[in-house]
């Protein structure tokens, strides 16, 4: 059996070791257990980054692809962005770094991309020591970013980007609470939306440490899929913004898991539950403010349409940006999950389309989240999406 298959994804060509020799019992390729990680499931994750990045990056950028592995999204970079000049891929492992150099050369990339074989801590500190701009750093580990988050902002350009992303839902989402108050500084449990609260946990944690080096964010695009969260966002400095990102968009999903009730809230206050009385709990730190800016999202679904039809993921891509181009209208961006919501006022489940449209018509905002089947997010207050939820066929 040959060590390397050679795969295709976006306009690159990519040696990874061949996924036959790496297969569990049941047939499932197990990208873990190869000596250097590349998982085909997240090609969504690497389509969405590309896309992001055209959108987003400005013309001549330099990115960095700090946890590089095969080299996969520096290559693509590269090959797929038509505004960035060069990318730099690094991995600590050697035999990652030597994967890469290969890679490099099979697509013909060697004056755009550069392989280094270093701690990416180390390299980003040492890049921002030496002066160099970055454009776009992409943090992209196995498990939790925040090891990483830190150096990643520090070493950005103003205004410049940054990418994470994360698969420790588990601890991101409150299903292992301790693990995600340690990681993510936040207190949390368990909840009828796990993933939008992985979502607002990740960006909360990043906006905490950019306010610590007097930086604040700007949420521009994400992506949720079934392991994994990403976002994509800009840093900015200035310590009174980022005092006022703190104030405004940084706080608590006061929740009730009684009567499903939640709001945002700016601090911790009374513990009791306004519709039912019950005691509620407070999630966070996390980001309370839009987790998707409109233009950003109407520019990315204007280049998937014009440019990247060629993308494997093109449809799945298309329905998410349309949802999120009406999320990005809703403001705040309250979540439900409608079953879970029926299932505590005690009446059958109605459509999540005919929620939305009641919530609508009695002068709210609402949308579909593509991140689950049956969520919604509103800036209605409680007692209205219970009126819809109870009302609507």
């Amino acid at each position: 059996m040959e060590e390397f298959a050679e795969v295709v994804e976006g306009r690159v060509r990519l040696l990874v070791y061949n996924p036959d020799k790496f297969r569990r019992p049941d047939g499932v390729y197990e990208p873990a257990w190869a000596p250097v990680f590349y998982n085909p499931q997240m090609t969504i994750n690497r389509d969405y980054s590309v896309l992001g990045l055209a959108a987003l990056g400005p013309s001549g950028a330099v990115v960095v692809d700090a946890l590089s592995g095969s080299g996969i999204r520096a290559l693509r970079y590269c090959a797929e962005v038509a505004g960035v000049e060069r990318c730099l891929a690094n991995d600590i492992d050697p035999g990652a770094y030597d994967l890469i150099r290969r890679n490099i050369e099979l697509n013909r990339l060697s004056e755009k991309v550069r392989a280094f074989n270093e701690d990416a801590n180390v390299l980003l500190y040492r890049l921002k020591l030496l002066g160099e701009r970055l454009d776009f750093v992409d943090i992209d580990p196995y498990g939790s970013p925040s090891p990483f988050t830190r150096s990643a902002t520090w070493a950005v350009a103003r205004g410049g980007c940054i990418g994470l992303t994360a698969t420790d839902l588990a601890a991101l989402s409150g299903s292992r609470p301790w693990t995600g108050n340690r990681r993510y500084w936040a207190s949390l449990t368990v909840t009828d939306v796990p993933k939008v609260v992985a979502l607002r946990v990740l960006l909360g944690y990043a906006a905490r440490i950019a306010a610590e080096l007097d930086r604040y964010i700007e949420p521009l695009l994400y992506l949720v899929g079934r392991y994994f969260v990403r976002v994509m966002y800009r840093v900015r400095k200035g310590a009174s913004a980022a005092d006022a990102m703190l104030a405004r968009d940084v706080g608590y999903l006061r929740y009730c898991s009684h009567c499903g009730f939640r709001d945002f809230a700016g601090e911790i206050e009374s513990a009791t539950c306004p519709s039912c009385g019950s005691r509620v709990k407070y999630i966070g730190p996390l980001w309370v403010g839009s987790v998707v800016h409109g233009e950003s999202v109407a520019k990315a679904r204007e280049l998937l349409l014009k440019d990247y039809t060629y993308l494997q993921t093109y449809g799945e891509l298309a329905k998410v940006l349309e949802s999120q181009v009406a999320e990005a209208e809703v403001r705040p961006q309250i979540p439900y999950d409608v079953v879970h919501l029926s299932s505590w006022l005690g009446v059958s489940a109605p459509k999540v389309s005919k929620v939305v449209e009641c919530l609508r018509s009695i002068g709210h905002h609402s949308a579909r989240y593509y991140g689950a089947p049956t969520a919604i997010c509103t800036d209605a207050p409680y007692r209205d999406v219970v009126r819809c939820v109870k009302e609507a066929p």
